[in-house]
């Protein structure tokens, strides 16, 4: 009897201290008492909730370092990035030294960066003059396209008649191109004509400025007119929307000790154990098992992490048989008074301790389908 109370107590004890160092963020030490619950108690539920949690932190710090080692930037911030990847991972080395994943990472943290920031900038110094070239050229391009779709449509409509029409502007074209180059030379040829189409001939005419202009009018007129609607150059184009500003997320990694649903408002946004990027400030957050409910308020801070365990409440009627005090084991314990009890509120997870001074103690494990409990000593 003596034996069995001791070994009962020293197992409470080693998963209060494990769970104690567990929540004070004392990994090694929780690691080491919980394999000393294990060897104690290999059934133990409390060391199987703690071996549990703390592999979910160690997968949390290789997805955070696999994240850290995805980041680009410059030569500076790539090193920044591996630099804080690797401290990350030494911590899980030295916690889980066969970790084979984090061992992988860690060789990849190690490795000589490459530039990313050559390329770019020779790509960016000739690029100017190359857009002003395009400017030059996209006009000639798109009107001799646009011409040659317009002879063909041309060619579809008129058959023979294209080829007619287009010698007869090109001997036009050649008359007055005569006209002009022969006006250039002896501007009194041209002025007999003119003095008898006006019936005021006189040797002293020069001809006006503008007389050759209205030849040249028709071949002249008529190329652009198609350009300017059917060609938008560049320049004329409206400038590309700024992008816009980036925020920084902050990251909140959820553990329970059950699986828990996790909703920001009607949202589902996972389900525990997990990491969730959120925006900075205050987040209100509702994790659902079942029928149960609860809330929790967490502060978010950009580029950073924070940690947060969640817990449900279950009102429970306790009873004992012949009796018992009854504690709600934990650091600081706290006691809940002499059975029957009717009302407790206690957190799915916890362990209640059955003490009566006649007998061994027990203690329970409450669950989420738990709406009485009943203990019996012996």
């Amino acid at each position: 009897m003596f034996n069995q109370e001791s070994v009962s107590t020293s197992t409470a004890d080693l998963a209060a201290q494990a769970r104690e160092a567990y929540d004070q963020k004392r990994t090694r030490e929780c690691i080491a008492l919980t394999k000393q619950l294990v060897q104690a108690d290999p059934g133990n539920t409390e060391a199987q909730a703690l071996e549990s949690a703390i592999r979910a932190d160690i997968q949390n710090d290789l997805h955070d370092a696999r994240a850290l080692l995805e980041q680009f930037g410059t030569q500076d911030e790539t090193r920044k990035y591996r630099k804080a990847a690797e401290i990350i991972l030494l911590k899980t080395l030295s916690l889980d030294p066969e970790n084979q994943e984090a061992s992988m990472l860690l060789q990849s943290a190690r490795a000589v960066p490459v530039s990313s920031t050559a390329k770019p900038q020779k790509q960016s110094q000739p690029q100017p003059q190359k857009e002003k070239q395009r400017e030059d050229e996209i006009p000639f391009v798109a009107a001799s396209t646009l011409f040659e779709n317009l002879n063909k449509k041309e060619k579809k409509k008129s058959g023979l008649k294209l080829p007619l029409g287009l010698l007869a502007v090109i001997l036009l074209g050649g008359g007055l191109m005569r006209i002009v180059q022969g006006h250039r030379t002896t501007p009194d040829a041209f002025a007999t004509p003119v003095a008898k189409a006006e019936s005021a001939p006189s040797t002293n005419y020069q001809p006006r400025a503008d007389t050759p202009v209205p030849a040249l009018t028709p071949a002249v007129a008529t190329s652009p007119a198609p350009v300017a609607t059917n060609v938008s150059s560049p320049v004329n184009q409206p400038p590309a929307p700024e992008p816009a500003p980036t925020v920084d997320m902050g990251r909140l990694v959820v553990n329970s000790v059950i699986p828990a649903e996790i909703y920001q408002g009607d949202k589902l946004l996972g389900t525990t154990p997990a990491t969730l990027q959120l925006l900075p400030g205050r987040q209100t957050l509702e994790y659902r098992h079942g029928d149960l409910r609860t809330v929790g308020n967490h502060t978010i801070k950009a580029n950073e992490t924070t940690n947060a365990s969640i817990t449900f409440q279950a009102t429970v009627q306790i009873n004992a048989k012949p009796w018992a005090q009854v504690f709600l084991d934990g650091a600081p314990r706290r006691a809940l008074g002499q059975t029957p009890l009717s009302g407790v509120n206690v957190p799915v997870g916890g362990v209640l301790v059955f003490e009566n001074p006649n007998f061994t103690p027990k203690s329970y494990r409450v669950t989420d389908k738990d709406t009485a409990i009943q203990v019996d000593f012996p």
